[in-house]
């Protein structure tokens, strides 16, 4: 016989002597109330995570950035006098100097950093760019000065079709 045979052996025999017994009534009633308590607890907790999601969600939608309308600049005429349209421009004698041109700032990111504990299945949603405070990267552990705590950062957030945040990444530009 193996060392863990016995074991085995003397719980079989246990339970056949035991199998015309049950619990008492009292018993299995409190187990059910018990198993019920926690169920509720449960629930309340998903629900109370769900709604806590709903209303990030919300939050972030309605805190996305509008878009600020251009300022359109009218551009100088240019009026010549009549003499001076009729005669020939002169020709440049120096060398013109090189444009410089100006380097547009590159995207950085970082990681997406889920919002949920427990996601249900992804099948769509959108990417909305936002601005948050910049305390907003502590939550996920990013690391930030206390001096620039209440700095605006931008941030792109994904909310799933059902409305809820389901992660976010923080953006900054360098040149």
């Amino acid at each position: 016989m193996k060392s863990g045979d016995w074991a085995v052996t003397a719980l079989r025999a246990l339970a056949e002597h035991d199998r015309e017994r049950e619990a008492p009534e009292e018993v299995e009633t409190r187990l059910l109330a018990a198993f019920r308590k926690k169920q509720g607890r449960r629930q309340v907790k998903t629900v109370a995570l769900a709604m806590l999601a709903v209303a990030a969600g919300i939050t972030m939608f309605f805190a996305r950035p509008q878009p600020k309308p251009k300022q359109v600049v009218p551009m100088p005429e240019r009026r010549q006098p009549i003499a001076a349209a009729a005669a020939p421009a002169p020709m440049p004698t120096a060398k013109p100097k090189p444009r410089q041109v100006k380097r547009q700032p590159r995207e950085v990111v970082t990681q997406f950093f889920p919002l949920l504990d427990v996601a249900t299945p992804f099948e769509r949603g959108e990417l909305l760019r936002v601005t948050v405070p910049a305390s907003t990267m502590r939550t996920v552990g990013l690391p930030v000065n206390e001096d620039h705590l209440t700095d605006r950062v931008y941030a792109d957030v994904l909310v799933g079709q059902e409305g809820l945040a389901r992660a976010i990444r923080f953006v900054s530009y360098e040149q």
